[in-house]
C-alpha cells in the first residue's frame, strides 16, 4: 500500500513537472497565433478578379470578400471580348499564346491604400487569363501581400505557379494560393467540384 502510494505520488509529480513546463510554450503558442490574427485583422484587403464565362471566379470572389470585408474589384479590358463564345475562346487563345496584355479599365481604386492583395482568375489554356497577366505585370507590389487563387474545369496548369513568380517578381509577399475545380460538363459548368469544406477553411484562413 505504501509503495502504491509512493508510486502515485511520484506519477503526478511527473504530471505537474511536465505541465509547468509545457505552459509556457503552449502560452507562446497561442499568444503567436492571437498575433497573427491580429495582423489579418489589421490589414486593409483589395479582393480583384477576372471572370468570364459561367461566372465561377466572380463567385469564389464575392464568397472571399464577404468574409474579408472591404474592397471588391472586377478587373475589365478596356476592348471587351466578343459576345460570341466561339469568337471569345479563339481570341482567348490568341491573346494566351502570345502572352498578350490587354489594357485594362481604371480598378477605381488606389492601390497603395492596401496591404493584402487577394487576386482571383479562371484558367485560359492552362495559364491566367490576359486581363489578370495585365493586372499583375503593371502594378508595384512591394510591402504587399499577394493571395493567388484560380478556378478551372479540370486542367489547371500552371496558373498558380505563373501568378505567384509574377507578383514576387512586382515586390509581393506571395501565400496561400489555392485551385477551385469545377465540372467540366458545359451544362454544368457552374457546379463545383472542389468541397464546399475545402473553400470555407481556405476562406477562414484568410480573416
Amino acid at each position: 500500500m505504501l509503495i502504491n502510494k509512493i508510486k502515485k505520488g511520484i506519477s503526478l509529480f511527473t504530471v505537474f513537472c511536465l505541465l509547468t513546463m509545457a505552459l509556457p510554450f503552449l502560452s507562446c503558442s497561442a499568444s503567436a497565433k492571437g498575433e497573427q490574427q491580429s495582423e489579418k485583422t489589421n490589414m486593409k484587403t483589395l479582393t480583384v478578379y477576372f471572370s468570364f464565362t459561367a461566372g465561377n471566379t466572380k463567385r469564389i470572389a464575392e464568397r472571399v470578400h464577404s468574409a474579408v470585408g472591404d474592397d471588391i474589384v472586377r478587373l475589365e479590358p478596356m476592348k471587351p471580348y466578343p459576345k460570341n463564345y466561339a469568337q471569345a475562346v479563339s481570341q482567348g487563345d490568341d491573346e494566351v499564346k502570345r502572352g498578350y496584355k490587354p489594357e485594362l479599365k481604371p480598378l477605381g481604386v488606389d492601390l497603395n491604400k492596401y496591404d493584402r492583395i487577394i487576386i482571383g482568375t479562371p484558367t485560359w489554356w492552362y495559364h491566367m487569363a490576359p486581363v489578370v497577366l495585365s493586372f499583375l505585370s503593371s502594378n508595384d507590389f512591394t510591402g504587399k501581400t499577394v493571395i493567388p487563387f484560380m478556378t478551372n474545369a479540370g486542367w489547371p496548369g500552371s496558373a498558380i505557379k505563373d501568378m505567384t513568380a509574377l507578383a514576387k517578381k512586382q515586390g509581393a509577399k506571395v501565400e496561400n494560393g489555392h485551385e477551385f475545380r469545377f465540372s467540366s460538363n458545359e451544362k454544368h459548368y457552374d457546379r463545383m467540384e472542389t468541397s464546399e469544406k475545402e473553400l470555407d477553411e481556405w476562406i477562414d484562413s484568410l480573416k
